[in-house]
């Protein structure tokens, strides 16, 4: 549940492995159609809008992958206090006795590097071996799916739209698009 909660929320909120792995339980809010989550250190703030420009918002699509409601059935997993200071995704620890993962006691977040090999891991299990970032994965769907750029360089928390771009990846079917509408 771990990995897939980090997968989903690092997909559907363009987020760095920083970002993702310095979420805190405080940080994080529910409501009825979505959820909030306050990214304490964000790279950028080109909006200079602060502690709102920080707050990412993610729908509950109501989907089997929904990821608001996979990042629930964990924290309940968990057991934890959502308004604790604990980090979301901590190092989990073997239980000889009971054959099961548990969360760590040490309130330290996973490093960088751990997060990232945790999702490459699951990509590669299940073939999305080519798929390197879950930021640049969210991006070039949300680019396919007609996001506006403006609510989509926002969503990213991009300095520039050069540096947006470069996270995107087109599908062949969209460069080839390109050319057979060129009217030749």
């Amino acid at each position: 549940m771990r990995t897939l909660s980090m997968c989903l929320l690092g997909f559907a909120g363009f987020l760095r492995y920083s970002e993702l792995a310095n979420i805190k339980l405080c940080d994080i809010s529910f409501e009825e159609t979505h959820m909030t989550i306050n990214i304490v250190r964000s790279k950028t703030d080109v909006y200079k809008e602060g502690h709102k420009y920080r707050l990412l918002c993610i729908a509950r699509t109501h989907c089997v992958t929904c990821p608001v409601h996979t990042l629930e059935q964990y924290l309940k997993m968990l057991d934890v206090d959502i308004n604790s200071q604990e980090y979301l995704f901590r190092s989990l620890a073997y239980c000889k006795s009971t054959n099961t993962y548990r969360v760590r006691r040490c309130n330290r977040p996973l490093s960088y590097t751990r997060a990232r090999e945790i999702v490459l891991d699951a990509f590669e299990k299940i073939g999305l071996e080519n798929l390197h970032s879950l930021r640049s994965g969210g991006a070039s769907s949300a680019a396919a799916a007609g996001i506006s750029d403006r609510l989509f360089k926002k969503h990213g928390r991009w300095r520039s739209e050069k540096a947006k771009d470069g996270y995107v990846r087109e599908t062949i079917q969209e460069k080839l698009h390109v050319t057979k509408n060129l009217g030749i």
